[in-house]
């Protein structure tokens, strides 16, 4: 996997913070990477529970998108 540059914002009560787009970047990346790993000759993945847990991150990166549209759509 690459390095992902995710820039970190401080709130003004000092709380951290990251973009919602550097967010679902990541989390889609990260099945694309479970995949490569899992079509791999020499991998212990079980390619089921592979698949299940990369589509929970699709679908955790899809809900972060659509509360993000809807905020913006809102604002």
């Amino acid at each position: 996997m690459g390095r992902l540059s995710v820039p970190v914002i401080c709130g003004l009560s000092g709380d951290l913070a990251i973009p919602a787009q550097q967010v679902v970047e990541l989390l889609r990346a990260l099945p694309k990477e479970w995949q490569e790993w899992a079509d791999r000759d020499d991998n212990r993945l079980d390619p089921v529970t592979t698949a299940v847990l990369a589509d929970l991150i699709r679908q955790l990166a899809d809900q972060i998108d659509l509360a993000c549209i809807e905020i913006a759509s809102t604002a």
